[in-house]
């Protein structure tokens, strides 16, 4: 019974693994590069644009899937419910180390107080489920602290397992380079072992530009070639429109 609980479990997270709503190192690239005029410098910079969650939106139904369909877009409590099967089953199971029950390194959306955030609905193209989402209407510093915190999160719970019943579920992460384009980008691998032995591969990725948090992510098999450069594609994509 718990066996089939935990099958049920992985196979949902590999399908429906899609946007990080945390993530990223430093906005400073993005703020740097912005204000090279060259003339009389200021001694402090333009805050950076708070978008509404209606500029959000508008942005993110321009976001293209790689074979240029457009995915529907969802916004805040529509958006992160689309993890709430994921996350409560989850729940279900003994997750080790215990300071990781958040999920963020399966790419699970972590709420920012104040924040409004928009984003694709999960969609399969070719090999891949991917997504993407923008977050703001908080200071820049505060989605900062919001990609520290799962970057930190990564290397803690590089290892983890979800248990129940004497089956277990693996999941093994590492930070991966060249993921998009995007200035100060974190990109992660996360490889997931079932019980019965099949494997699946999320990709994330997060960067702060201009003070938008964007967050996307790509999961399949582990076998499956080009999840970096979905999720890359998303990331430059999304970051083209915030000017």
């Amino acid at each position: 019974m718990k066996k089939n609980l935990l099958l049920g479990l992985g196979a949902s997270a590999l399908v429906a693994l899609t946007l990080t709503a945390c993530g990223g190192t430093t906005a400073a690239p993005q703020d740097s590069t912005a204000p090279a005029s060259g003339g009389t410098a200021s001694s402090a910079p333009s805050p950076a644009k708070m978008y509404t969650n209606e500029e959000l939106v508008g942005l993110v139904g321009q976001i293209k899937a790689s074979d240029g369909s457009s995915p529907a877009v969802l916004s805040g409590e529509e958006l992160v419910g689309q993890y709430d099967s994921l996350v409560n089953g989850f729940g279900k199971a003994t997750i080790a180390p215990e300071n990781c029950k958040d999920l963020r390194t399966l790419g699970v959306p972590q709420t920012i107080a104040g924040s409004t955030t928009a984003g694709t609905a999960r969609a399969k193209v070719g090999d891949f489920i991917s997504s993407v989402a923008l977050t703001s209407g908080v200071e820049a510093a505060e989605l900062q602290k919001s990609v520290d915190a799962t970057k930190s999160q990564a290397e803690a719970c590089r290892k983890m397992t979800f248990s129940a019943e004497g089956e277990a579920i693996t999941t093994s992460t590492e930070k991966i380079e060249g993921v998009g384009g995007v200035p100060g980008t974190v990109a992660l691998k996360t490889v997931m072992v079932m019980p019965d032995g099949k494997t699946g591969a999320i990709y994330t990725a997060h960067a702060v530009k201009d003070g938008v948090l964007i967050s996307a992510t790509a999961s399949g098999t582990e076998a499956a070639a080009g999840g970096p450069e979905a999720t890359g594609a998303l990331m430059d994509q999304a970051a083209a429109l915030i000017k």
